[in-house]
């Protein structure tokens, strides 16, 4: 076997705990600063919910690959259409443990059906 899938597979967990321990990390500040603007509106209650799922979905995608990247990419791709963000170097780094965590999962699933002999030899 390669050493691809075992790098992008380490890749993609590592990228994924640093993301959602950074996005921990912020909401903890947030959660106790004392310059609090007060309760989030509705819209943006509905936002930090799907970051929150989206980091969720991140480490879910440590044991499970192809669910947690695709409720992970799901829940980013909801955020960004009812926050309306311009920012995308944010979402680009949010979105590569997801886009990883599928890479690995093809790589995988790929190396599985070669190895079962459901390809036929080139």
């Amino acid at each position: 076997m390669s050493v691809l899938p075992t790098i992008v597979r380490w890749l993609a967990r590592l990228s994924g705990v640093l993301v959602a321990g950074f996005y921990v990390f912020f909401a903890l500040g947030e959660l106790t600063s004392r310059q609090t603007a007060g309760a989030p509106g509705f819209k943006d209650g509905i936002g930090i919910a799907l970051i929150t799922a989206t980091c969720l979905a991140m480490l879910v995608a440590v044991r499970w690959e192809l669910p947690g990247a695709v409720v992970s990419l799901a829940s980013l791709v909801a955020f960004v259409i009812l926050v309306r963000m311009r920012g995308y170097a944010v979402v680009a780094v949010l979105a590569t443990p997801g886009f990883l965590y599928l890479v690995d999962w093809w790589l995988h699933r790929r190396h599985a059906i070669k190895t079962s002999g459901g390809w036929a030899a080139s």
